[in-house]
């Protein structure tokens, strides 16, 4: 851009200088040769830019298209691992949590609760609903609050769930599957 401006300059001055010295032919021819130079380096310069442009463009549509491709196959991926994850009633042998059911898992979660003190000074309590993988070596995968309370009681519920030990895993013919839990984390100020 820069040049062209240069450009676009010296051939003014030249213009005014020309026509400034005297009204002859021969600076008149020189004025129009000037001009018309500078028209076609500015023209050149413009058709350089924009063949530079084009290129940069294919280049940039090429690359999207290519990072959109690579975040559809891995969301094809990530969806195919979920078409093995069950429910866990449709689990021919149920996991079990320290030898007991989803029941037990409840417990051990309402026993290791830590009330926190801001949700205590504002008087926050109320169920917030966790969803959980327990994969194929009894590790809980994937916890979030499907439906919460506050941050504070939130982040409780998914620190305890998180922390808690591996589960012996469920089985569907014969094999560890991976499956689905919802359970509720009840916090209850008394």
């Amino acid at each position: 851009m820069k040049k062209l401006f240069t450009i676009v300059m010296i051939a003014a001055c030249a213009m005014m200088t020309f026509s400034c010295k005297n009204n002859g032919k021969e600076e008149e021819n020189a004025l129009k040769k000037a001009a018309g130079d500078a028209v076609e380096s500015v023209e050149g310069a413009a058709k350089g830019a924009a063949k530079k442009a084009g290129k940069a463009a294919k280049e940039a549509e090429g690359a999207i298209e290519e990072a959109a491709k690579e975040g559809v196959d891995r969301t094809l991926d990530a969806l195919d691992k979920l078409d093995d994850i069950i429910p866990a009633a449709a689990a021919e042998v149920q996991p079990t949590f320290n030898g007991g059911s989803s029941d037990a898992f409840v417990k051990y979660v309402q026993d290791n609760l830590k009330y926190p003190q801001v949700a205590i000074d504002n008087g926050e309590s109320g169920r917030v609903m966790v969803n959980f993988i327990v994969d194929a070596n009894g590790k809980i995968k994937n916890a979030r609050v499907t439906s919460g309370v506050s941050d504070a009681l939130d982040a409780e519920a998914l620190r305890v769930v998180n922390s808690a030990p591996d589960w012996t895993p469920a089985k569907v013919g014969g094999k560890n599957v991976p499956v689905a839990y919802n359970i509720p984390v009840v916090f209850a100020l008394r």
